[in-house]
């Protein structure tokens, strides 16, 4: 009714136009009433946001501009009037605070109060979370408070969250499916100190962690935010287990992903495992995994390397009928009668 009465007399079959056409589509069945359901909130939108009708009158428009600033002074006067246990709760609500994270609706409102209070109210929120990380890191809805924790936290604030995952629970948590996450941003996030901390705990199950749906992902993290000692030690960890590695689905993921953006130092050594390994060329030639290492490996290699590289590939592809053998064998520099071309035996692939 508001709305009907700033509408000029000209403006008003328009409007019952375009109200008639929306009640007979819903009448019919047709869209499940959307239409008068889009109809209704794009009214309620016109009246919250004027930026939604700037194709309306000037005289309408104006006060619909009037309305929005009302409401929004309406609301930033209630944020200010609110007490501050709105914002940091109270020590007897501490103990209930942490659980209001582990609800759907309720994650996504504790992230809303990090991310707009202020630091010291932060840490306060965060400290609800105490004696609560492993359940948190495992839960499909509080995982995502715990992450932004760490992301609107000083490093040295958060650094509870490290020590209650410390010991058989990291491990755990970088195999689970929301706990790698939680992992990952500690990584990312985390001082120098703190990142050693946590890969050093993780370090006895690399091998296992590369091979690990979710794991694999965490050990691709460590190699990209480690130490330089640390890196050194993964990648040669990887480089020991390089024909167990290249044949998992999940272990070939983290071997491409230091072939293709780790530095020269880490990538040849990778590299030249893989063709030393007895046997495993052969291998790769016929999986997709395998053929992506490879190509990976032809452009890395040296001249004698890729000679020997060649010789594995030309008799594998001797009797291999595969569409992708026979690209590969093409990337190497087979021509189509199995024969190499001589750039290709002098490095030019």
């Amino acid at each position: 009714q508001a709305f009907l009465q700033h509408l000029l007399p000209a403006e008003l079959p328009f409007f019952f136009l375009t109200a008639a056409s929306s009640m007979q589509l819903v009448c019919r069945g047709v869209g499940r009433a959307l239409p008068a359901q889009a109809f209704m909130l794009r009214m309620e939108h016109m009246r919250c946001s004027p930026a939604l009708c700037a194709y309306l009158p000037v005289r309408l428009r104006t006060d619909l501009e009037g309305r929005a600033a009302a409401c929004a002074s309406e609301q930033s006067s209630s944020y200010c009037d609110s007490s501050p246990s709105d914002s940091e709760p109270s020590a007897g609500k501490l103990e209930e605070t942490w659980r209001v994270a582990f609800k759907a609706s309720g994650c996504r409102e504790f992230q809303q109060r990090l991310e707009a209070a202020d630091e010291e109210s932060c840490v306060v929120l965060a400290n609800t979370l105490r004696g609560h990380i492993c359940d948190a890191v495992k839960s499909p809805h509080a995982n995502f408070v715990v992450q932004k924790c760490i992301e609107v936290l000083r490093p040295v604030a958060f650094q509870f969250i490290i020590d209650e995952l410390m010991g058989d629970s990291l491990g755990c948590m970088a195999e689970h499916r929301f706990g790698c996450r939680v992992v990952m941003r500690l990584l990312e996030l985390s001082l120098p100190h703190q990142v050693r901390q946590v890969v050093g705990d993780l370090m006895p199950s690399i091998s296992k962690l590369a091979r690990h749906r979710y794991g694999n992902y965490v050990v691709q993290s460590m190699i990209s935010n480690s130490a330089t000692e640390q890196r050194r030690h993964i990648l040669k960890t990887l480089r020991q287990e390089i024909a167990l590695m290249c044949q998992d689905h999940y272990g070939s993921s983290v071997v491409r992903t230091v072939l293709k953006s780790g530095d020269d130092f880490d990538r040849a050594p990778l590299a030249i495992a893989v063709l030393k390994s007895q046997g495993l060329v052969t291998q790769l030639v016929h999986t997709h995994n395998g053929q992506a290492i490879l190509k990976l490996v032809i452009d890395l290699t040296a001249i004698p390397e890729r000679r020997s590289l060649l010789k594995d590939v030309v008799v594998t592809l001797g009797v291999s009928e595969s569409k992708s053998a026979r690209i590969l064998g093409r990337r190497v520099g087979l021509n189509a009668s199995g024969q190499l071309f001589p750039a290709a035996m002098c490095g030019g692939a």
